[in-house]
């Protein structure tokens, strides 16, 4: 129970810090090629996209235990709750990747340290809330042959 904590950013000078520290090493060379969306270009999609958090007004860090054997799990659980919810308020959202990775540094792990994240903890993911200028973008038309039934 409850294994991991979020720490919620409204501040936007240090959202767009933490998602140009989410970029900074992001290796393209391991990516299967396709587009994530041709509507809504990702950071995977357009290299020159440099905020991991696509300027987003709100980012919820999720930190999980070191030493739990679930700990993306429960943290990909715990964002998906959120997107589910931000769904039903009318709320914007997103899950990124790469937690890991963007505190795994010298300034990462002081903002850690000064959100008094305990010790043995590392982030997992990120939520990016905020509301969208203009439509709603369409939901895509599943791919045929991605889901298989056994009776």
């Amino acid at each position: 129970g409850q294994r991991s904590m979020m720490v919620a950013i409204h501040d936007k000078e240090l959202a767009t810090k933490i998602g140009k520290m989410n970029m900074a090493n992001f290796d393209r060379r391991h990516l299967a090629g396709s587009f994530v969306s041709r509507e809504q270009p990702s950071t995977i999609d357009d290299p020159t996209i440099k905020n991991g958090f696509y300027d987003a007004p709100t980012v919820i860090c999720i930190f999980s235990q070191d030493n739990f054997m679930f700990k993306t799990a429960d943290a990909f659980c715990m964002a998906e709750n959120m997107i589910l919810q931000a769904t039903e308020l009318g709320i914007a959202s997103c899950i990124i990747s790469r937690g890991y990775e963007t505190f795994e540094n010298e300034e990462g792990r002081k903002l850690m340290k000064e959100w008094e994240v305990p010790e043995g903890y590392s982030c997992q993911c990120f939520v990016i809330l905020g509301y969208i200028s203009g439509e709603q973008p369409h939901g895509k038309p599943r791919k045929t042959g991605r889901v298989k039934i056994v009776e």
